[in-house]
């Protein structure tokens, strides 16, 4: 009888179940076909390469003008005198050659002086000897490159690199 009632109370028509998909198979379908029409309607982005300038030519450029001093160098006994001529070399980039020129002629006056001022403060001994006379080379370069070519905001038109002797007499 509990069969019966089982039968009995099941009366109503049996009604089929669609079969549905699952969940996951269906966020999957959508993720492929919202991805693949991302891709075709949305334009491709254009990624901009920074093209870098071309470097400018650095070229060394001679002074024309001569530095020329005759002065009593430091010594023990006696006086001496000396008498030097040089030129300078600088380098620069070629769009600001004239710029540096303008800056050598704005200067030229305090760089003669320094460089006035480095020679008597050395000895003939210093002059004659090798060592001393790099050290000399050294300290106008570094002098004239300061002097002639100050730094604007940490950074210089040009640079002296060489200097050039044409007269070097001392007695």
């Amino acid at each position: 009888m509990a069969e019966d009632k089982k039968k009995e109370g099941d009366d109503k028509p049996e009604v089929k179940k669609k079969k549905r998909l699952p969940t996951i198979v269906m966020i999957a379908v959508g993720a492929i076909l919202g991805g693949a029409g991302v891709v075709f309607a949305v334009p491709p982005k254009e990624i901009k390469v920074p093209t870098q300038q071309k470097p400018r030519d650095l070229v060394d450029v001679t002074h024309p003008d001569f530095i020329e001093h005759a002065f009593n160098p430091k010594s023990k006994a006696g006086r001496g005198i000396a008498t030097m001529k040089f030129k300078f070399v600088y380098t620069v980039r070629e769009d600001l050659e004239a710029e540096a020129f303008e800056k050598i002629k704005e200067n030229w006056d305090l760089a003669k002086s320094n460089t006035l001022q480095i020679l008597t403060n050395r000895s003939i001994e210093e002059f004659s000897s090798e060592q001393g006379l790099r050290s000399l080379e050294k300290d106008l370069i570094d002098d004239l490159d300061r002097t002639v070519f100050p730094a604007k905001k940490g950074e210089q038109i040009a640079r002296v690199t060489r200097v050039l002797w044409d007269k070097r007499l001392y007695q």
